[in-house]
């Protein structure tokens, strides 16, 4: 600016013109505007989308004009049922009945045509499979063809179908052998991620699991896996003032808490559906929830609501509903499945019992570092204690792990007196040999001066001395190391 003459003089600022630069509207920012205002329409419309909680009332007037079950009742007024159109009734008319204008097959509703979908939609609320759907809807509701139409829906769920499994994989299509040396490589490249999680401190734990027992009161155990937060002192201290005993798993072995760990993976499917359909995956997972426990497990048969209140929580599907419980069944059914599963596990992996004992010299499985290391640590462990399948192992150092049994493997030492003992036993043939031939011809040898004598049993106690010599175990060589080569030891 030194060529130049200029003057400085002060502009206030609402009279200043500021640059342009600093002052342009950021394009982006528009941008990101529009795709918010569009991703919170899509979430409207599928919030709006979600059905409402059916009532008899509505089941009543649809019934009145649905013409299907117009027929089903004047065949139950008047038993003309050789006239109806409806041939899918004939088999169960012996259950059907009429209660003004709804028709019950036992104490199911059956369905008119107009509500079908609506049904279907509020059964898959929380996306249930077909088998939990089914189970769901067949207590409550009944229509001609219903399994058909469960599955059918089930299948055509947007939601479901994202998170389903894979496809079956195609038959395997061999790779021809080439004509040549080095004229098809293959290469292969791993890759691993992490993810961590926040906000799983043992103070903020503790909080959850004190506003569950203010519901349902203090349990008397806790199983728990052996993350940081559960062998905490702040979570120890907290089991023993509620007087809580405080389980955990085998380490390394999450199967020991397969129901959570099913739950999880239940929850996070339940969750990815949410974020792909646009929805609030918080509102979703209520929703899931509401469905899990108003619906009769497989193996009980019962809802889990009803095992924990006593009686059948009221959900957006019409029912009849019937707060009778059978304890004694549910116990029955219980046992029975978990039996069959058991049998059915056992004999798919081929499980034995375990023959290791307190004391035993096991190995123990090992993450394989690399491709050239071996599955089991080298150096053998000693057992130390054994409750159940859980196995508590001691290494040479005094380190202790606690394992379970399905990752060790006992030990079997190669004993090394196999040698000397077959040694000492020929040495004991032949002594023996000895003894006889000079029993036998004891006569022959009566007329022998005493210095003679007197060299036969220097001669077989020699022997002998050689014999038991022989029989002792070999000892190893000690010798110390050469640092102590300028000592003295004692």
């Amino acid at each position: 600016m030194q060529p130049y003459t200029y003057t400085v003089r002060y502009i206030p600022g609402p009279k200043n013109i500021a640059d342009s630069l600093s002052r342009l509207i950021k394009e982006g920012k528009t941008r990101d505007n529009r795709e918010n205002v569009t991703e919170e329409y899509v979430k409207f419309v599928a919030q709006e989308s979600t059905p409402v909680a059916m009532t008899t009332r509505e089941i009543e007037r649809a019934s009145e004009n649905d013409p299907e079950l117009k027929a089903v009742r004047e065949c139950l007024v008047h038993s003309q049922w050789h006239r109806i159109e409806f041939k899918e009734y004939l088999p169960i008319r012996s259950e059907l009945c009429a209660i003004g204008q709804l028709v019950l097959r036992g104490t199911r509703i059956v369905i008119p045509i107009s509500l079908r979908e609506q049904v279907l939609q509020l059964a898959h609320e929380g996306h249930p499979g077909i088998v939990v759907m089914k189970t769901r809807l067949r207590s409550k509701v009944w229509w001609p063809g219903i399994d058909k139409s469960i599955e059918k829906f089930c299948r055509s769920c947007y939601g479901c179908q994202l998170v389903s499994q894979p496809s079956k994989p195609e038959p395997l299509k061999r790779t021809e052998l080439p004509s040549a040396p080095w004229q098809h490589l293959a290469a292969d490249l791993r890759y691993f991620e992490v993810a961590v999680t926040k906000n799983i401190s043992s103070e903020n734990i503790t909080s959850l699991i004190s506003k569950f027992c203010l519901t349902h009161g203090l349990p008397l155990s806790i199983h728990t896996d052996n993350g940081p937060q559960f062998v905490s002192q702040h979570f120890k201290n907290f089991m023993s003032e509620h007087g809580i005993v405080h389980h955990r798993t085998t380490p390394l072995w999450p199967q020991a808490n397969g129901e959570v760990e099913r739950q999880n993976r239940s929850i996070m499917k339940r969750v990815k559906i949410a974020q792909a359909e646009g929805r609030d995956w918080k509102l979703e997972l209520n929703k899931f929830l509401i469905m899990y426990r108003s619906t009769a497990h497989s193996t009980t048969g019962v809802s889990p609501s009803e095992l924990l209140f006593g009686r059948k929580i009221r959900t957006k599907l019409p029912e009849l509903i019937d707060y009778n419980i059978n304890d004694f069944e549910v116990r029955d059914r219980d046992a029975e499945q978990k039996e069959k599963g058991k049998i059915y596990a056992d004999k798919r992996r081929g499980a034995c019992e375990s023959d290791i004992r307190v004391d035993d010299q096991v190995l123990v499985r090992q993450d394989r570092g690399n491709k050239m290391s071996t599955p089991f640590v080298p150096s053998p462990f000693k057992v130390v204690e054994k409750i159940g399948n859980s196995v508590l192992v001691e290494s040479d150092q005094g380190v202790q792990y606690r394992r379970n049994v399905t990752h060790l493997k006992k030990f079997i030492e190669r004993e090394n007196n196999d040698l000397s003992c077959s040694q000492s036993d020929a040495n004991k043939n032949v002594v023996n040999t000895e003894s006889e031939i000079i029993t036998s011809h004891k006569d022959d040898f009566e007329n022998l001066n005493e210095s003679s004598n007197f060299d036969e049993n220097k001669c077989l106690s020699s022997s002998q001395d050689e014999t038991c010599s022989m029989k002792d175990r070999p000892v190893r060589l000690k010798k110390l190391p050469s640092k102590f080569d300028d000592f003295v030891l004692k």
